[in-house]
Protein backbone atom coordinates (compact mmCIF):
# COMPACT_ATOMS: atom_id res chain seq x y z
CA UNK A 1 0.00 0.00 0.00
CA UNK A 2 1.53 3.63 -1.00
CA UNK A 3 2.03 5.74 2.03
CA UNK A 4 3.00 9.14 1.17
CA UNK A 5 5.41 9.61 4.19
CA UNK A 6 7.59 6.53 3.48
CA UNK A 7 7.74 8.33 -0.52
CA UNK A 8 9.04 11.44 0.66
CA UNK A 9 11.57 9.73 3.14
CA UNK A 10 12.85 7.52 0.11
CA UNK A 11 13.20 10.53 -2.07
CA UNK A 12 14.52 12.19 0.64
CA UNK A 13 17.62 9.76 1.28
CA UNK A 14 18.09 9.01 -2.47
CA UNK A 15 18.22 12.96 -3.54
CA UNK A 16 20.81 13.93 -0.40
CA UNK A 17 23.31 15.41 -3.27
CA UNK A 18 21.01 17.58 -4.26
CA UNK A 19 18.47 18.15 -1.81
CA UNK A 20 19.71 22.26 -1.42
CA UNK A 21 19.34 22.85 -4.83
CA UNK A 22 16.58 24.78 -6.53
CA UNK A 23 13.58 22.42 -8.13
CA UNK A 24 10.39 19.97 -7.04
CA UNK A 25 9.44 17.25 -7.27
CA UNK A 26 5.85 17.13 -8.91
CA UNK A 27 4.09 19.22 -10.93
CA UNK A 28 0.76 18.13 -10.20
CA UNK A 29 -1.26 18.16 -6.81
CA UNK A 30 0.36 15.32 -4.51
CA UNK A 31 -3.26 13.46 -5.18
CA UNK A 32 -2.25 12.33 -8.74
CA UNK A 33 0.33 9.55 -7.07
CA UNK A 34 -2.41 7.43 -7.79
CA UNK A 35 -3.22 4.43 -10.28
CA UNK A 36 -3.53 6.50 -13.31
CA UNK A 37 -3.21 5.91 -17.22
CA UNK A 38 -0.62 8.57 -18.22
CA UNK A 39 2.51 9.77 -16.37
CA UNK A 40 3.47 13.51 -18.21
CA UNK A 41 7.51 14.37 -17.95
CA UNK A 42 9.28 16.79 -19.01
CA UNK A 43 13.57 17.56 -18.74
CA UNK A 44 13.68 19.99 -15.74
CA UNK A 45 12.22 22.83 -14.05
CA UNK A 46 12.75 26.11 -15.44
CA UNK A 47 13.42 29.98 -13.96
CA UNK A 48 16.02 31.54 -11.79
CA UNK A 49 17.03 28.88 -8.99
CA UNK A 50 17.82 31.68 -6.71
CA UNK A 51 13.87 32.60 -6.54
CA UNK A 52 12.38 28.98 -5.90
CA UNK A 53 12.68 26.73 -2.75
CA UNK A 54 14.79 23.95 -2.52
CA UNK A 55 14.07 19.82 -3.18
CA UNK A 56 14.13 19.55 0.06
CA UNK A 57 11.68 22.01 1.07
CA UNK A 58 9.46 20.94 -1.49
CA UNK A 59 9.23 17.53 -0.19
CA UNK A 60 8.37 18.83 2.93
CA UNK A 61 5.10 20.94 1.15
CA UNK A 62 4.69 17.52 -0.90
CA UNK A 63 1.99 16.61 1.68
CA UNK A 64 0.00 20.07 0.98
CA UNK A 65 0.38 20.55 -2.72
CA UNK A 66 -2.83 20.70 -4.22
CA UNK A 67 -2.05 22.91 -7.44
CA UNK A 68 -0.72 21.67 -10.96
CA UNK A 69 1.94 24.04 -12.29
CA UNK A 70 0.59 23.87 -15.83
CA UNK A 71 -2.85 25.99 -14.46
CA UNK A 72 -2.25 27.78 -11.56
CA UNK A 73 1.79 28.95 -11.78
CA UNK A 74 2.64 32.15 -13.13
CA UNK A 75 5.94 31.39 -15.49
CA UNK A 76 6.59 34.40 -17.23
CA UNK A 77 6.62 37.96 -16.20
CA UNK A 78 3.59 40.06 -16.47
CA UNK A 79 1.61 36.64 -17.73
CA UNK A 80 -1.32 35.33 -15.86
CA UNK A 81 -1.04 31.62 -13.75
CA UNK A 82 -1.21 28.92 -16.71
CA UNK A 83 -0.54 31.34 -19.75
CA UNK A 84 2.75 30.43 -20.79
CA UNK A 85 2.81 28.79 -24.62
CA UNK A 86 3.88 25.75 -22.57
CA UNK A 87 1.49 25.57 -20.11
CA UNK A 88 -1.41 25.82 -22.42
CA UNK A 89 -0.08 23.26 -24.90
CA UNK A 90 0.07 20.73 -22.52
CA UNK A 91 -3.53 21.95 -21.40
CA UNK A 92 -4.77 21.26 -25.10
CA UNK A 93 -2.85 18.00 -25.58
CA UNK A 94 -4.29 16.80 -22.53
CA UNK A 95 -8.07 17.78 -22.90
CA UNK A 96 -7.51 16.52 -26.54
CA UNK A 97 -6.44 12.90 -24.86
CA UNK A 98 -9.63 13.00 -22.70
CA UNK A 99 -7.76 13.90 -19.33
CA UNK A 100 -8.19 16.41 -17.13
CA UNK A 101 -4.55 18.04 -16.61
CA UNK A 102 -4.89 18.41 -12.90
CA UNK A 103 -5.52 14.10 -12.39
CA UNK A 104 -2.22 13.44 -14.20
CA UNK A 105 0.38 12.93 -12.78
CA UNK A 106 3.15 15.18 -13.94
CA UNK A 107 7.17 16.02 -12.95
CA UNK A 108 10.40 16.29 -14.90
CA UNK A 109 13.10 13.78 -15.30
CA UNK A 110 15.72 16.10 -13.17
CA UNK A 111 14.18 18.03 -10.08
CA UNK A 112 17.12 20.88 -10.12
CA UNK A 113 16.46 23.98 -11.50
CA UNK A 114 18.22 25.41 -14.49
CA UNK A 115 17.15 28.42 -16.25
CA UNK A 116 17.70 26.13 -19.57
CA UNK A 117 18.28 22.97 -20.61
CA UNK A 118 22.09 23.47 -20.87
CA UNK A 119 22.66 24.07 -17.35
CA UNK A 120 20.50 20.68 -16.51
CA UNK A 121 23.61 18.76 -15.73
CA UNK A 122 21.87 15.67 -18.06
CA UNK A 123 22.01 12.99 -17.73
CA UNK A 124 24.69 13.43 -14.68
CA UNK A 125 21.44 14.59 -12.48
CA UNK A 126 18.91 12.32 -13.81
CA UNK A 127 21.05 9.26 -12.48
CA UNK A 128 20.37 10.72 -9.32
CA UNK A 129 16.64 10.94 -9.71
CA UNK A 130 15.72 8.15 -11.63
CA UNK A 131 15.42 5.93 -9.05
CA UNK A 132 12.67 8.43 -7.48
CA UNK A 133 10.78 7.93 -11.01
CA UNK A 134 11.06 4.35 -10.35
CA UNK A 135 8.87 4.67 -6.89
CA UNK A 136 6.41 7.21 -8.98
CA UNK A 137 5.81 4.64 -12.05
CA UNK A 138 5.14 1.88 -9.27
CA UNK A 139 2.64 4.18 -8.06
CA UNK A 140 1.03 5.52 -10.90
CA UNK A 141 1.30 2.23 -13.42
CA UNK A 142 0.86 4.13 -16.23
CA UNK A 143 -0.09 2.28 -19.49
CA UNK A 144 1.91 5.79 -21.32
CA UNK A 145 4.47 8.03 -20.41
CA UNK A 146 4.85 11.17 -22.54
CA UNK A 147 8.07 13.16 -22.76
CA UNK A 148 8.25 16.57 -23.85
CA UNK A 149 11.70 16.96 -25.56
CA UNK A 150 12.62 14.07 -27.44
CA UNK A 151 16.78 14.58 -28.87
CA UNK A 152 19.35 13.19 -27.49
CA UNK A 153 19.51 15.46 -24.39
CA UNK A 154 15.79 14.65 -23.38
CA UNK A 155 13.74 12.90 -21.07
CA UNK A 156 12.52 10.22 -23.85
CA UNK A 157 16.31 9.76 -24.41
CA UNK A 158 16.90 8.84 -21.01
CA UNK A 159 13.89 6.64 -20.74
CA UNK A 160 14.91 5.00 -24.23
CA UNK A 161 18.37 3.97 -22.60
CA UNK A 162 16.89 2.87 -19.49
CA UNK A 163 14.21 0.46 -20.56
CA UNK A 164 15.38 -0.30 -23.98
CA UNK A 165 12.11 -1.89 -25.40
CA UNK A 166 10.86 -2.07 -28.71
CA UNK A 167 12.40 -0.64 -32.04
CA UNK A 168 11.32 3.07 -32.73
CA UNK A 169 8.18 4.30 -34.66
CA UNK A 170 8.28 7.88 -36.03
CA UNK A 171 5.74 10.07 -36.40
CA UNK A 172 5.55 13.04 -38.41
CA UNK A 173 4.90 16.29 -36.21
CA UNK A 174 3.83 18.28 -39.42
CA UNK A 175 6.60 21.06 -38.30
CA UNK A 176 10.04 20.80 -40.36
CA UNK A 177 12.42 17.83 -39.78
CA UNK A 178 11.08 17.29 -36.08
CA UNK A 179 9.57 13.51 -35.37
CA UNK A 180 7.48 12.11 -32.82
CA UNK A 181 8.91 9.08 -31.21
CA UNK A 182 7.66 6.04 -29.86
CA UNK A 183 8.31 3.00 -28.67
CA UNK A 184 7.15 0.15 -26.39
CA UNK A 185 8.39 -1.55 -22.78
CA UNK A 186 7.18 -3.76 -20.05
CA UNK A 187 3.40 -3.15 -21.17
CA UNK A 188 3.39 0.60 -21.89
CA UNK A 189 3.93 3.09 -24.46
CA UNK A 190 6.50 5.57 -24.05
CA UNK A 191 6.00 8.98 -26.65
CA UNK A 192 8.56 11.36 -27.05
CA UNK A 193 7.33 15.13 -28.84
CA UNK A 194 9.30 17.96 -29.84
CA UNK A 195 9.73 20.27 -26.76
CA UNK A 196 5.98 22.06 -26.15
CA UNK A 197 7.71 25.36 -25.47
CA UNK A 198 8.42 25.28 -29.26
CA UNK A 199 6.32 22.89 -30.77
CA UNK A 200 2.71 24.36 -31.09
CA UNK A 201 0.94 21.27 -30.79
CA UNK A 202 -1.95 22.52 -30.77
CA UNK A 203 -1.91 23.47 -34.69
CA UNK A 204 -1.35 19.58 -35.18
CA UNK A 205 -4.51 17.50 -34.22
CA UNK A 206 -3.01 14.45 -36.10
CA UNK A 207 -0.69 14.05 -33.85
CA UNK A 208 -2.75 13.63 -30.63
CA UNK A 209 -4.85 11.47 -32.83
CA UNK A 210 -2.23 9.13 -33.10
CA UNK A 211 -1.23 9.51 -29.12
CA UNK A 212 -4.88 8.66 -28.51
CA UNK A 213 -5.02 5.62 -30.81
CA UNK A 214 -2.05 4.38 -27.95
CA UNK A 215 -4.08 4.25 -24.89
CA UNK A 216 -5.71 1.69 -24.06
CA UNK A 217 -9.80 2.12 -23.68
Amino acid sequence: MFVLSDFIATAREQLKPIIHRSGSILYSAQTTLRPGRLYLLGLNPGGDPTKHHSIGEDLDQLPLRKHNAYVHESWERQREAGGAPLQQRVRWLMGRLGQDVEDVCAANLIFARSKDASGSEYPKLAHICWPVHLAILEIVRPRLIIAYGNSHVSPYAYLRGQFGGSSEEVFESGHGTWKCRVSRTAGRWIVGLPHLSRYAIDHHEDVTDWIRRLLPA
